[in-house]
């Protein structure tokens, strides 16, 4: 119980600093609470005593590897959009 619980809130605290980093770097001005973070906490517990314990800097790398393309992605689309004149009402 004590190895979930500690994997738990590692994945919780982990995923919480890569969303509120990318968040910081996208060009987002709202949000609302990322309640999907605590489920991926609860992987992180589940993982961490059924599979391995390095399964939860795995899916946090994973997550971070993931919110980085989503970031390019977006800073590309800005500029394909500037660059081609478009204008978005």
């Amino acid at each position: 119980m004590l190895e979930f619980l500690l994997h738990f809130f590692i994945g919780l605290a982990g995923s919480a600093a890569i969303f509120a980093v990318f968040f910081r770097l996208s060009a987002a001005r709202t949000t609302s609470v990322p309640f999907g973070l605590i489920f991926f906490g609860f992987a992180c517990g589940a993982l961490a005593v059924y599979v391995s314990p390095w399964a939860t800097p795995a899916a946090l790398l994973v997550y971070a590897a993931i919110s980085l393309k989503e970031l390019l992605e977006e800073r590309r689309d800005r500029r394909k959009g500037t660059a081609s004149g478009s204008c978005s009402l």
